[in-house]
């Protein structure tokens, strides 16, 4: 049996209610909150903030676990994701990582721009209502 690969990503909101959404510059080309691969030794709270950084440049805050769930990628390896929201503790939003990530913007959470990844799919509406405590398989 395959092992599991764990992710996390960190739903950031304005004082506009816009959603913070990256662009990836690889694979299907989505768009999502910062996230990624929780690495070993790292809580997944730890990973969304170390990404969040290495991809957008800016340092966070969790505020709260939005919500857990599974899925399986295109490689047949199980994930499970794990979506904070988030607050910008200091910094502006910009491509830190432009091998990684093609663009970063504010986005309307009720008509984000599409394909979305597998935790923005999931947990970007709730995300935006303050929602807690999600799992789905």
């Amino acid at each position: 049996m395959k092992p599991i690969g764990l992710a996390a990503a960190a739903f950031l909101f304005d004082e506009a209610g816009r959603v913070l959404l990256i662009l990836e510059n690889y694979g299907h080309r989505r768009f999502g909150p910062p996230g990624g691969r929780v690495e070993p030794g790292e809580s997944p709270a730890e990973a969304a903030v170390r990404e969040t950084r290495e991809e957008v440049g800016i340092e966070i805050g969790i505020d709260h676990l939005v919500g857990v769930r599974t899925w399986e990628d295109s490689y047949r390896r199980r994930w499970l994701g794990f979506a904070f929201r988030a607050e910008i503790l200091g910094g502006e939003p910009t491509i830190a990582s432009p091998w990684e990530i093609a663009d970063v913007g504010w986005f309307d959470p009720a008509a984000p721009p599409q394909p979305l990844t597998r935790l923005a799919e999931r947990f970007l509406l709730p995300a935006s209502r303050g929602e807690r405590g999600l799992v789905e398989s």
